[in-house]
């Protein structure tokens, strides 16, 4: 039988709205209009029911994101065991190293950002909790993969391919599987400018039981992570918390 999936149009368009307002927020009536590609009557009737639930603040006739997307990200995260065991680690980690921190797991085949946090004062973003990235292209999302079945990884390959988002992003399966296999021997994964031109990311998979559940890593500019003392030092800091992490598992 045919996997014939209906869809509620309303509950598109709302999804829709809330990202549109994400992006840009604050926002009006008729910026929102034209980047949904609805009329303004039909957006200020979304917006109107989506404020009277809480999910969105009126400020004049602009519209912006409440905090209730907040307590509902938060519950989201609570819910994993891996974000309340390595958490604290992850704070240590970018506070021990100076470099930003993150946490990720693999969901729905892409590298999904767990927690994400910065060393004190530091002004650099690289991931937001809640952020979505191809797989294959960070260190992250490589270090799950190395410690997941070939046939797992294949399905993931065939279901989001391998998009080039710079000009050092694997595009191959012969290449990605390589990598992978010395991953494996190193236990460590490297995202050399894959993904954004300049950022070097350092990552290390948390493994339970013979399965990746997620992985840790330290990111920053090329230039930060070029010299081999300063990346020795990461690379063993980043192991450190990958084993401390998973020896929570073992012992809880």
């Amino acid at each position: 039988m045919a996997n014939d999936t209906k869809k509620i149009h309303a509950v598109q368009r709302t999804l829709e709205i809330i990202e549109t307002i994400s992006d840009l927020e604050p926002a009006g009536v008729s910026e929102i209009a034209r980047n949904v590609s609805v009329s303004k009557s039909t957006v200020h009737t979304h917006l109107v029911t989506l404020a009277e639930e809480g999910y969105l603040i009126r400020d004049g006739d602009e519209y912006r994101l409440s905090c209730k997307f907040l307590s509902i990200g938060s519950s989201i995260q609570e819910r994993f065991r891996l974000y309340r065991m390595a958490k604290q680690h992850v704070d240590e980690l970018a506070h021990e190293t100076g470099e930003s921190s993150n946490l990720v797991i693999e969901e729905d085949g892409m590298g999904t950002c767990l927690y994400a946090t910065n060393p004190k004062d530091s002004p650099d973003v690289y991931m937001s909790a809640g952020e979505k990235n191809y797989i294959h292209a960070t260190a992250t999302g490589k270090a799950i993969l190395a410690h997941r079945p070939k046939s797992e990884v294949e399905t993931i390959i065939d279901r989001h391919g391998l998009p080039k988002l710079t000009e050092q992003t694997i595009t191959s399966r012969e290449e990605l599987f390589s990598e992978l296999e010395d991953i494996r021997d190193r236990g460590l994964s490297f995202d050399r400018q894959e993904t954004i031109n300049g950022l070097f990311c350092i990552s290390a998979p948390i493994v339970v039981d013979e399965h990746a559940i997620g992985s840790i890593s330290v990111s920053g500019p090329v230039s930060r992570f070029a010299t081999d003392p300063r990346k020795g030092e990461l690379c063993e800091a980043v192991e450190e918390v990958a084993n401390v992490i998973e020896l929570q598992f073992v012992f809880s």
